[in-house]
């Protein structure tokens, strides 16, 4: 092989370019996936559920990803956490959505609801993470 494409496979920018794109695919499969199930048993809930367990999933990921590989004593193993935290883990998870269906859900006069996902996504996704963290070791 080329040592142009061994540089250009190998690069940071080409292993998150990767990643990403697998995390965006996988959100948008799982999302569907979950909107889906929501309709056919919770139609009149307005819970944005789908971008809320893509997040506290991410959070999940993203723990476990640090842990096996940041503070790993071989440093190439650290571009597993460009590929799985960095790339799928930025593709995957949907902060600008978060904020939009939050924004959304208090136009609609539920701010109940709002307040709800919001405290709620950060919460889980914080503890997520942590628990990742915890059980990767």
């Amino acid at each position: 092989m080329p040592d142009w494409l061994v540089s250009f496979v190998t690069h940071p920018a080409t292993i998150v370019m990767v990643g990403g794109g697998a995390g965006a695919n996988a959100r948008y499969w799982f999302g569907r996936a979950v909107a889906e199930w929501q309709l056919r048993n919770f139609e009149r809930v307005a819970f944005p559920w789908a971008t809320f367990l893509i997040n506290v999933s991410g959070s999940i990921v993203l723990g476990f990803a640090a842990a096996l590989f940041l503070r790993h004593p071989d440093e190439s193993r650290r571009v597993w956490y460009l590929l799985l935290g960095t790339g799928f883990c930025g593709g995957f998870t949907t902060f600008s959505t978060f904020s939009y269906e939050t924004v959304k859900l208090m136009q609609d006069g539920q701010m109940g609801t709002a307040l709800a996902y919001v405290f709620g996504s950060v919460a889980v996704g914080v503890v997520g993470l942590w628990a990742a963290l915890k059980l990767a070791g």
